[in-house]
């Protein structure tokens, strides 16, 4: 059940996990304006360019300038023969075009996380793929259960159960390609020092979400 706006206590870290800067060519975004939200809310960005880890690169370098303690987050949103899929706490770019199976093996060989985002909306060409999603569930690690862009809730409502029942954590992101969207989804995890550290705290993590529609 999507929760009020998390008031981090000490030590919590609100994340919105899905934010494209302009290294996105549908992303009007700068990565200024993301660090400059990033100061005014505490709210860190999770930046999944498509096809891209150069704005969260840059992104993470502006943000550790001023907080060293923070941990960079090197994230993409890949583009595969089957559909998109996110790969974050990347080392490298993998590059667009390989299939789901051969994707989830270069996020595996750099100790990545796979989040796979939006995976029941229909309004976009670029979802992944049913039966393959059904292939390569066990692989994933993450699904995306509150997309703040999806039009209808049914989408994050059909994400959630097929997580529940795959056993699969819930990401939440603001998908956000505009200023106004930014933080429109976000959790609320304890500190993380890695992917591992990360998937494990997003169990049961609180939630908030403000759909597109109702903005």
């Amino acid at each position: 059940m999507t929760q009020p706006v998390p008031r981090a206590p000490n030590k919590t870290v609100l994340l919105d996990m899905h934010v494209h800067s302009d290294y996105s060519i549908d992303s009007v975004v700068s990565v200024g304006a993301i660090v400059r939200a990033w100061e005014r809310s505490g709210i860190l960005p999770l930046v999944c360019d498509h096809n891209s880890i150069a704005g969260s690169r840059e992104v993470y370098a502006r943000i550790r300038r001023q907080d060293p303690d923070i941990l960079e987050i090197l994230a993409e949103e890949i583009l595969t023969r089957d559909g998109e899929i996110i790969g974050a706490f990347l080392t490298e770019e993998i590059p667009p075009g390989l299939s789901a199976a051969e994707t989830l093996d270069a996020i595996d060989d750099q100790g990545a996380l796979s989040i796979v985002p939006h995976p029941f909306c229909t309004h976009r060409l670029c979802t992944i793929d049913q039966g393959v999603l059904q292939d390569v569930i066990d692989r994933i690690d993450i699904v995306e259960g509150y997309n703040a862009r999806n039009r209808s809730p049914e989408a994050d409502i059909e994400s959630r159960a097929f997580a529940g029942e795959h056993k699969k954590p819930v990401s939440a992101g603001s998908d956000a390609h505009t200023h106004i969207e930014f933080a429109g989804a976000l959790v609320a995890v304890a500190p993380f020092e890695g992917p591992e550290d990360l998937l494990l705290n997003l169990k049961d993590a609180p939630v908030w979400c403000r759909p597109a529609n109702e903005r």
